[in-house]
């Protein structure tokens, strides 16, 4: 066969020479493609399973593809896979079943030379050699599940919404989700981090301290630290997490994606924050699992550990354990900080059964100021200079926060027939706190001297949650349905200890000349001591329909809710049931262009602690949200855009008695109105880019506080992220992205405000095995946050108390795959 080529570029090469395969548009047209993974020194035996995640795409992208992921040459020209696509393979294949696979469909054909490379020829050519042997795969190939690995960047199913595995084109809410990769590729240091770049989310307004004691998510305007009876918004496999901050903030290297799914989501979940909830999916044992071992090192003297590792064993059962440890300090003057963690599970599965036991061991000790916060006058317009952020309010002599949390979990799936499916989710586990810190009071006219008080804290909490589910599919005429009924229990109960607050003096220290190590003693006058407990069970049922191209969700929920208070100061206890109904509706339609609009009605509640003047408890809050749409996913793309209108208000919070001095009443109402555009798109095999706008019109309709017409701290009203990375050639991996956070208001009667600010983040990857070493599976990586070091302040809140924001972070790491 022989061929013109036309491009100055190969004009000195024979057609069928060995080149870098350079993923131009302009050239695929022009040219026939050689694909060589550059620095290999041979090809991978074609017997010899190789785990491969190849999304669909392209033919050709594809072929590209696995290529470079086997070190194997490939040559095709290009006119042959024009406007050919294939539906990608996961799992672990020799390359010769990879291909197989890869051009099912495709009327072509590949043959293997006596180099060891392959060719891709049209089926007829087969009739002058002999073609590829029939290959029988060993392994598994999957698509896409919404409870394991997103393949490729964009994730096209979620269970988040909707407890069953959905796609996310047919779901009538907004739902975002973060990668694996796109977490590994940004390093993310905690959950905040992993859901930076998400529309309708914020973080980071507690500056540093998040890192201590949570992750500080809000969403659409809510969230952030839960109370006992007040619902976190963070969950693991779909169970909630937590009903303090203290047991949240989990490692994200434990997490295979990370989801965001937005609005009241009490129909499924139960009490929860109106604006959505955060849900991680854990790592699991799966086919083609690879295994990881990363050691890394970074400024402020960070260094750390961390391995991913998995095997197939016998009779349907696999293995996985993930583990890290890290070493550092934080950007606090004189701080430490450690991290020890590890999370194995077992997975069996046959034909219609699957069982995964999941264990976790999480400890944090950090010797830092969990309460970094200062005085408005301190940070704003002072005439002694700008507060370094470095500085830190406590004392590295007296304080530790000290957290150890564990728990085992189940996750059980039995298809009873086609039709009938049965699911029990389980975890049990136990969070112990103990800690000693320093945070700001009075600050002294000479606007550098802070007063200080100490604060000692110790709980011991655990807690049960359960969700039982039956998943029952059935074709009634042209309707399909989906039918999901449930019945969920969650238990919690915590001991808590207390002493100093108010009452508990220690030593000023001058911000701008601190003086640390302190002679402090340890506060004796006990300020709480109580034992605290809240179960919760609901039953729900939802029904998914499909009429053609339409999808409809119904859904409705009931919950009956108690907790105690026992008060061991003053022998004193209080007891409260709530019980709510709460409902949800929706509709999507996708036309065959890609366009699907939709439209939904959802409801939430979270119960309220004490009551009014009268005795009488507080009623639960309530959430209601009307919210309409449109997703476009493109028809053989890997984009994904998500246009989003929403209309929010939780009623029944709590504002002054304007007759009971002292005492509340639920007069108290919020509306949040915005709009959020997202898109993920998987460009090429090159270029992946998350771009994210945010706009929130936060304001209080009632209330009694003098703040009515006001917009809520901490929530800006406009924000913006851009995030995107570009594969170069010979291995290099670049990603830069772009952070916007606007204005927000400085205290409840918004009388000054927060500035915006603006932060870039960069990553940079280098496959070693494309070096001059040859160090085939390894990778280089070095990541930086806040990149020119940018001085901002996070927040402010209602007692005028600020918080500083994070100075630049660079890690660096080393990692081997196998």
């Amino acid at each position: 066969m022989q061929h013109q080529v036309k491009n100055d570029i190969f004009s000195s090469r024979s057609l069928w020479q060995p080149i870098i395969h350079i993923n131009l548009p302009a050239l695929l047209r022009r040219v026939s493609i050689v694909l060589l993974a550059a620095g290999s020194m041979t090809a991978l035996a074609a017997d010899n399973p190789v785990a491969l995640d190849i999304g669909a795409s392209d033919l050709g992208t594809a072929l590209n593809a696995l290529a470079l992921n086997t070190s194997t040459v490939i040559y095709f020209d290009a006119a042959l896979t024009k406007n050919k696509r294939t539906s990608g393979l996961q799992g672990e294949y020799p390359i010769a079943a990879a291909l197989s696979q890869l051009l099912q469909d495709s009327s072509l054909q590949a043959k293997r030379q006596t180099d060891g490379s392959y060719r891709i020829v049209a089926a007829k050519d087969t009739e002058e050699s002999a073609a590829l042997p029939r290959v029988n795969v060993k392994g598994e190939s999957m698509q896409e599940s919404a409870y394991g690995p997103v393949r490729g960047y964009v994730a096209r199913r979620s269970a988040t919404a909707t407890k069953t595995d959905t796609p996310i084109i047919e779901t009538p809410q907004s739902i975002s989700v973060v990668s694996r990769k796109d977490m590994d590729i940004r390093n993310v240091r905690d959950v905040g981090d992993a859901v930076s770049y998400t529309a309708g989310v914020s973080t980071g307004s507690r500056g540093e301290t998040a890192l201590f004691g949570g992750n500080s998510i809000k969403i659409r305007g809510f969230g952030g630290k839960g109370t006992v009876g007040s619902s976190s918004n963070e969950y693991l496999d779909g169970l909630k997490l937590s009903y303090q901050f203290n047991l949240a903030n989990l490692d994200p290297w434990l997490f295979e994606r990370v989801e965001v799914f937005k609005g009241p989501t009490s129909v499924l979940f139960g009490q929860t924050q109106p604006g959505g909830i955060v849900n991680s999916v854990s790592k699991r044992p799966h086919a083609g699992m690879r295994n990881q071992i990363r050691l890394g090192s970074g400024n402020f003297d960070e260094a750390s550990a961390a391995f991913d590792l998995g095997t197939e064993l016998k009779d349907g059962w696999r293995f996985r354990v993930a583990g890290l440890g890290l070493k550092g300090d934080t950007q606090q003057d004189h701080s430490k900080r450690e991290r020890q963690l590890l999370a194995p599970s077992l997975r069996w599965t046959n034909d219609t059964t699957d069982l995964t036991l999941l264990m976790l061991y999480q400890r944090d000790d950090i010797n830092a100021s969990v309460l970094s916060v200062l005085p408005r006058a301190a940070v704003f317009s002072n005439p002694n200079g700008r507060v370094p952020l470095s500085f830190r309010v406590g004392d590295p002599g007296f304080e530790f926060w000290d957290r150890k949390t564990w728990s085992i979990s189940y996750l059980f799936s039995h298809r009873l027939n086609e039709a009938l499916t049965f699911r029990q989710n389980l975890r049990f586990g136990d969070n112990k706190l103990d800690s000693l810190w320093l945070y700001r009071w009075t600050f002294n006219s000479d606007q550098r001297t802070l007063d200080r008080r100490k604060y000692q804290s110790e709980s011991d909490d655990d807690y049960l949650v359960i969700d039982n589910q039956i998943e029952w599919k059935l074709t009634t005429g042209i309707v399909k349905h989906t039918l999901l009924t449930g019945i969920d229990y969650h238990k919690y109960s915590s001991q808590s200890y207390a002493a100093g607050h108010v009452r508990g003096l220690a030593p000023s220290i001058d911000i701008f000349a601190p003086v640390y190590n302190q002679i402090i003693s340890i506060p004796t006058n006990v300020t709480n001591d109580t034992n605290e407990g809240m179960r919760q069970i609901g039953i729900y049922l939802q029904d998914q329909v499909k009429v053609g191209d339409l999808s409809l969700l119904i859904g409705g929920r009931y919950d009956k809710a108690q907790s105690s208070s026992e008060n061991n100061l003053n022998s004193k206890t209080t007891r409260r049931s709530d019980y709510e109904f709460t409902g949800r509706v929706g509709a999507i339609y996708n036309f065959a262009s890609g366009f699907a609009p939709y439209a939904s009605y959802a409801e939430s509640f979270e119960p309220v602690s004490g009551s009014t003047f009268d005795g009488s408890p507080f009623k639960p809050m309530e959430g209601k949200q009307y919210e309409v749409g449109i997703k476009y996913q493109p028809t053989g793309t890997e984009h994904l855009i998500t246009l989003a209108a929403f209309d929010l208000t939780q009623e029944n919070m709590t504002t002054a008695d304007p007759v009971n001095r002292g005492f509340s009443i639920q007069t108290g109402e919020v509306q949040t109105r915005g709009i959020e555009l997202e898109g993920k798109f998987s460009i090429s095999d090159n270029l992946h880019i998350t771009a994210a706008y945010t706009y929130l019109n936060d304001e209080v309709t009632k209330s009694n506080t003098g703040n009515k017409g006001n917009r809520r701290v901490e929530i800006p009203k406009h924000s913006a992220s851009l995030w995107a990375n570009y594969s170069l050639t010979r291995g290099i991996l670049s990603g830069m992205g772009v952070r916007y956070t606007g204005k927000t208001e400085g205290d409840n009667l918004n009388t000054f405000d927060v500035p915006s600010y603006t932060l870039v983040d960069l990553a940079a990857y280098y496959d070693l095995g494309q070096s001059r070493l040859r160090l085939q599976n390894w990778r280089a990586s070095v990541n930086v946050n806040n990149l020119f070091d940018k001085y901002y302040i996070a927040s402010c809140w209602a007692t005028h108390s600020c918080y500083l924001g994070r100075e630049r972070a660079v890690r660096a790491s080393v990692e081997y795959s196998f």
